[in-house]
């Protein structure tokens, strides 16, 4: 069984693309990423941030940490894939709902928008891998690295998140973090 924390803050959007958005420095590690040019949400062809959200006023930073219990952390030793299992049925659960609730909350705030926690992962499998099209262009969100952002600094700075990884198995948690923006 997994825990959910949430935390949430707002900052204005300027302050907020100044102090963490710095494509220049992570546009490298997008082009060592394994979804680099293999979906809609990710480089190239990506607007910047500043095209996109810079209109907006305000941003709803939030995250959610995914604390793993011990018995999810022992099976997900046996294997990366069993590790992937696990994190799949917790973390990317509450990744996918975190997003629903996001698009809903765009349908009652107009002119709102948000940016996603990860790749899009609205299809099995992303239309850009065959030179497609988007299939669903409406539910199509861009996530904090596709953007450039300095997501640890983002975490730790203004969530008191710290971002955890682990050679083997899963960290202790994992950490969605998601933006809204509002006008």
């Amino acid at each position: 069984m997994f825990t959910t924390e949430v935390r949430v803050k707002s900052l204005p959007v300027r302050e907020w693309l100044s102090r963490y958005c710095f494509p220049d420095l992570f546009r490298d590690a997008c082009l060592h990423c394994p979804d680099h040019n293999m979906n809609w949400s990710c480089p190239p062809g990506v607007p910047t941030a500043e095209e996109l959200l810079g209109d907006y006023r305000t941003v709803y930073l939030i995250g959610v940490k995914v604390r793993y219990d011990q018995e999810q952390r022992s099976a997900a030793l046996a294997s990366p894939k069993a590790a992937d299992l696990v994190r799949s049925e917790s973390y990317g659960v509450v990744k996918k709902a975190l997003l629903e609730v996001l698009l809903n909350l765009e349908q009652m705030v107009p002119g709102s928008y948000t940016v996603a926690a990860g790749r899009c992962e609205q299809c099995e499998k992303c239309s850009r891998i065959i030179g497609r099209i988007c299939r669903r262009p409406e539910r199509l969100r861009y996530s904090f690295s596709a953007f450039g952002f300095d997501l640890t600094a983002l975490a730790r700075e203004e969530l008191g998140l710290e971002l955890l990884w682990a050679k083997e198995g899963l960290p202790e948690y994992n950490v969605a973090v998601s933006a809204f923006l509002t006008r």
